[in-house]
């Protein structure tokens, strides 16, 4: 039995905390969860070569970086045995880190016009500046080119790009901007995953 343990920011507005999370519960694996409160790094920098969140700790290996934390479940813990949690295909696999690194480190302007706490929190119905909005266009640009309307996700098998692209898409769905409907459906569809409604269930209640 792996002996795993995630520490996660208290907010659980963290995008990294949602991907990390999401794939130890998509690996079905059983993990400690340990919520870090912000004055408290210390802790982290304790167990770890980089004190932050999310830290995953897999016996005495400490290490962070969300894709980091994914790609080692996937390879640690590989198919048959566990579910699969990238792209089968080659091409597939290098398009799924693609997207997924852009959208970590991309749209800056939409993130800061629809911060993750639209998705969890109390959403914001401010237009979107001009920034934002380029960036809003880019996002639903990309993603109608890899989704297909009608399919469940973008790749041959479910991918953690799925649930990164829903939790971006999320981010003006919330906010009632315009989305195409598949799109809509699409990202629905991901926020229906058992995995995502586990975590969705840690978020504090807005008042």
């Amino acid at each position: 039995m792996a002996d795993l343990t995630l520490y996660v920011d208290p907010s659980w507005m963290d995008p990294a905390c949602f991907h990390a999370m999401i794939a130890l519960e998509e690996k079905q694996l059983p993990y400690k969860l340990a919520v870090v409160p912000t004055n408290a790094q210390a802790v982290l920098e304790n167990k770890g070569v980089i004190g932050a969140m999310p830290m995953l700790v897999h016996d005495t290996f400490a290490f962070t970086d969300p894709v980091a934390i994914s790609e080692y479940l996937a390879e640690r813990f590989p198919i048959p045995d566990h579910p699969r949690i990238f792209a089968a295909d080659l091409k597939e696999r290098a398009r799924q880190r693609e997207l997924m690194t852009w959208l970590r480190t991309g749209l800056v302007a939409l993130h800061a016009d629809r911060p993750t706490k639209n998705v969890f929190g109390r959403p914001t119905l401010r237009p979107l500046t001009s920034a934002g909005g380029a960036d809003a266009d880019e996002l639903l640009r990309v993603a109608t080119a890899i989704v297909k309307p009608g399919a469940p996700h973008m790749f041959g098998n479910w991918t953690m790009a799925d649930a990164d692209l829903a939790l971006a898409l999320m981010r003006l769905i919330g906010s009632q901007d315009h989305v195409p409907e598949h799109l809509i459906a699409y990202a629905l569809a991901q926020w229906d995953r058992r995995s995502i409604k586990r975590f969705v269930a840690h978020v504090p209640t807005t008042p």
